[in-house]
């Protein structure tokens, strides 16, 4: 295992484990999403409160929609970019930063922010629904489950959502990994698939706020 804070964080699982399931790498990943939700859930119950009164600003559900979800990527983007730099402050205190070329920092971010950026969008999501209060635990699942599918079933791991941010997984790293361009469209496709279902939903449901 890698000593790099970095790497064992951000980079995934690795793929030599075959059919097995690797706790403490496995445990590793869960956590920095899990730390990530929770973040994204702690913004977004701060920002519901002042909903009401924000509607009255915007005038329309729908602009209170595209400002709601827009602010929601922001607050999910500065928060992996802080998490991306507690790792590699951590790795350049235990002098463990040599082992980090500028390329594989790029690669491993890059696929990091974008799916994390795709969790924030499916939170902002869900978020409107009754259910909102189980979304942090249900995208977690979601990640785990899949994961573990796509270790299991190799046949269909490319289309495993809990696969995606992983590095080590990736054609970036494996040559049998996921096509890494095709996934970042993917999860840009979902980010985009997510504004507009949460906008049609709010043109119906203006009970929500």
């Amino acid at each position: 295992m890698s000593e790099s804070i970095f790497i064992r964080l951000f980079a995934g699982v690795s793929s030599e484990y075959f059919d097995v399931i690797p706790l403490i790498p496995f445990g590793q990943w869960l956590l920095l999403v899990g730390i990530f939700l929770l973040a994204v859930g702690f913004y977004g119950e701060r920002d519901r409160k002042v909903k009401t009164f924000s509607l009255y600003r915007y005038g329309t559900a729908s602009d209170w929609w595209k400002k709601h979800f827009s602010k929601g990527l922001v607050f999910g983007i500065q928060t992996e970019l802080l998490l991306l730099l507690i790792g590699l402050s951590c790795d350049l205190t235990r002098g463990n930063i040599a082992v980090l070329s500028t390329e594989l920092i790029a690669k491993i971010s890059i696929l990091w922010m974008f799916h994390s950026i795709s969790m924030a969008a499916l939170f902002s999501l869900f978020d409107l629904f009754p259910v909102r209060r189980f979304v942090p635990g249900a995208l977690l699942l979601l990640e785990g489950v899949t994961f573990i599918i796509g270790r299991r079933v190799r046949a269909i791991s490319h289309v495993m959502y809990g696969m995606w941010g992983m590095y080590l997984q990736s054609s970036l790293c494996e040559i049998d990994g996921f096509p890494t361009g095709v996934i970042i469209a993917t999860e840009a496709v979902l980010l985009a698939a997510g504004f507009v279902i949460g906008r049609e939903y709010l043109k119906k449901e203006t009970d929500y706020i």
